[in-house]
């Protein structure tokens, strides 16, 4: 296989979400030379999915509120989390929110605090909207700027290292094989979700970024933990479901119109609908969850979801969240509470684990690092409200000055275009070896793939559905060749089989209920904490439980 294409430049960011472009802006204004590469379009992934009205970040409030704001992350968080990614966030929050005019976006400070989504204590929290304008945005300041090479459409395969150094990646745009030359390369492709049937994500984030890493020597942590938020399968589908609507919610009823749970009216269950309506994930962590497992018990192959019905007093709350969010409802998406039929069911979301990271975004590999919701930031068992962009902000800004600081105190391989293709071929000729006569297509391996990871590793987990699922993976792949579907993306379907397999295996693992895991053969959480560490060698996963304190 010879690359129809190699040219070289100082960084390597993969993915145009917050996360991407902010590491994209700073790496310029550096003035390193950058080559922005998306497996869609420019400005995708999650951070322009337009699923609601607005997205928050939560801002540190002044030195009173550190203390405050590391208990409400850490406690959430389950012993989960990670200390040192938390306390820099803290720091640092409040003077990188100015970034996000820098990629195209107008942030504006809430009229009231309010505690975001998990959080116990009110804080700042600023809110971003109008995703087409921010996009249109992005691309005139992106497109301007001198250094800068965008690839769209264009999918990121492998990591090319020599001995223990980053020096390239390779990458495929329609049928052609590139090589970027580079010393270093900044994942920002976001979580897994696309993996799954009903996801409140584009079909992009699908969680190669992660397999790939783990193959150049990074490892990975938490990934069982995926949340999983009801959304819309009717009026309009895809659309996210506002949790805090739940305690005007009168009652949970089939598809039959049979009254599955009482609502608000009904006094034994005002205190679980008033509960869920202060989050939007599932959580074990909680007595509401039980609201959520009965969303699921109704669910057949053939039909899916719960209707809620809702009291006239939802449009009567005044509160700034509500005006906000039923306006876009009703504007944006034509839908009424009251009016139409609401059928939901649980989407999956974000990924709270991913690649193990410093507090720079390094991942271990030299070169290589990690940033946006593809690594194990801030987040455990649970995901605390309006941190995720926030995120992306501190940590894209920190990764790039390391990388900078890097690329300038190292003495960096010029390899040869030989060496490249040789290490390419290499790669490509371990995949090969378990190739066996086709029995489908991309377009079919794929449907397939997202229908196991769907009923394997939604909310209800048991070992024996998991154990099921990863039989499952692993038989898509003897039936599925390679070689036979090259043109068609079969490099990326591999790789998502890959991170299906990844994640299955890591819920199997865990046996235990925890946060946003939720295991019905084991529904209890231990008293001693543990982290599943997943590394990769020889295409098999290495797990590994560590303790925690």
């Amino acid at each position: 296989m010879k690359f129809n294409n190699i040219f070289s430049c100082d960084i390597i960011v993969v993915g145009t979400g917050v996360a991407g472009l902010i590491a994209t802006k700073k790496a310029l204004l550096k003035g390193k030379k950058v080559c922005l590469v998306t497996n869609g379009k420019f400005c995708g992934g999650a951070s322009y999915f337009p699923l609601k009205g607005t997205l928050g970040i939560q801002e540190t409030d002044g030195e009173k509120d550190r203390e405050l704001f590391y208990e409400d992350i850490s406690k959430i968080g389950n012993h989960m989390e990670n200390p040192h990614m938390i306390n820099t966030y803290i720091d640092e929050i409040e003077e990188n929110i100015s970034s996000l005019n820098e990629i195209g976006f107008e942030p504006w400070l809430r009229d009231d605090k309010r505690p975001a989504c998990f959080a116990k204590y009110a804080r700042n929290i600023y809110l971003i909207k109008d995703w087409e304008k921010a996009s249109k945005k992005a691309k005139e300041i992106f497109y301007s700027l001198d250094n800068l090479q965008i690839l769209e459409n264009t999918s990121f395969l492998h990591i090319i290292k020599d001995d223990s150094e980053l020096v390239g990646g390779v990458f495929k745009k329609g049928n052609d094989f590139i090589c970027i030359k580079s010393p270093v390369i900044v994942i920002a492709t976001g979580g897994i979700a696309g993996n799954f049937k009903h996801k409140l994500y584009p079909d992009e984030v699908n969680g190669t970024g992660h397999i790939i890493a783990l193959e150049a020597g990074a490892k990975a942590q938490n990934m069982e933990f995926i949340q999983f938020i009801p959304a819309f399968l009717k009026p309009k589908y895809n659309t996210l479901f506002g949790e805090h609507t739940a305690k005007y919610c009168t009652g949970m009823y089939s598809l039959d119109n049979e009254l599955i749970l009482d609502g608000v009216n009904n006094p034994k269950y005002y205190d679980l609908w008033l509960e869920r309506s202060g989050y939007a994930p599932f959580s074990f962590d909680f007595k509401s969850h039980l609201i959520d497992l009965k969303m699921v018990e109704q669910d057949t192959e053939t039909k899916q979801g719960v209707i809620l019905k809702y009291s006239d007093e939802l449009y009567k709350d005044q509160g700034e969240f509500y005006r906000v969010y039923l306006d876009w409802l009703k504007n944006s998406m034509g839908i009424d509470m009251c009016q139409d039929q609401v059928v939901i069911s649980p989407f999956a979301h974000s990924c709270n684990g991913g690649l193990k990271v410093s507090e720079n975004g390094e991942t271990g590999v030299n070169g290589l690092y990690a940033i946006g919701e593809v690594s194990s930031a801030i987040e455990g068992a649970n995901r605390l409200g309006g941190n995720s962009v926030g995120g992306a902000l501190v940590f894209g800004k920190r990764a790039i000055n390391s990388a900078v600081n890097y690329l300038e105190n190292k003495k960096l391989k010029n390899v040869s275009d030989e060496f490249l293709e040789k290490n390419f071929n290499e790669w490509l000729k371990n995949i090969f070896a378990d190739d066996v006569e086709n029995s489908f297509s991309s377009e079919k391996a794929l449907e397939i793939l997202k229908n196991i990871t769907t009923q394997s590793a939604g909310i209800k987990r048991d070992k024996i559905s998991l154990e099921n699922g990863i039989k499952a993976l692993e038989n898509l792949r003897k039936n599925y060749s390679i070689k036979s579907n090259f043109n068609n993306n079969s490099l990326e379907i591999y790789l998502r089989i890959e991170v299906s397999k990844m994640l299955l295996s890591c819920m199997l693992a865990r046996e235990e209920s925890r946060g946003a895991h939720y295991r019905e053969d084991f529904p209890y959480t231990l008293d001693v904490p543990y982290k599943i560490i997943v590394a990769r060698k020889e295409n098999n996963f290495i797990l590994e439980k560590v303790y925690v304190d």
